[in-house]
């Protein structure tokens, strides 16, 4: 993802722990897997993880935030899963990815 220069990385880490940002991920990542079938998800097995402590993150058109963090499955990176959130914090949307 690309960075844009608008927020500085320390309003970004405000804007993460102000949002709960790390909590929203594991919430609604584990929702997704509980929701969903391996087939649904186009994945083998539910033995998957994300890192969210290292988040990527895009401004997108001035008005909303992305974070990204990539999913891994025994060692390998076969994925991401991006969270999408108002300025407000709210949350718009989600995106499971998988390559």
């Amino acid at each position: 993802m690309n960075r844009n220069n608008i927020m500085n990385d320390p309003q970004i880490k405000n804007f993460i722990e102000n949002y709960n940002v790390s909590d929203t991920f594991i919430k609604s990542f584990s929702s997704l897997l509980d929701q969903n079938t391996c087939a649904d998800l186009d994945i083998s097995n539910k033995n998957i993880s994300i890192e969210i402590e290292k988040l990527d993150f895009e401004l997108l058109d001035g008005d909303a935030i992305a974070f990204k963090s990539q999913i891994d499955q025994d060692g390998n990176k076969i994925g991401y899963y991006r969270l999408v959130f108002a300025l407000n914090g709210a949350l718009i949307d989600d995106f499971f990815v998988i390559y």
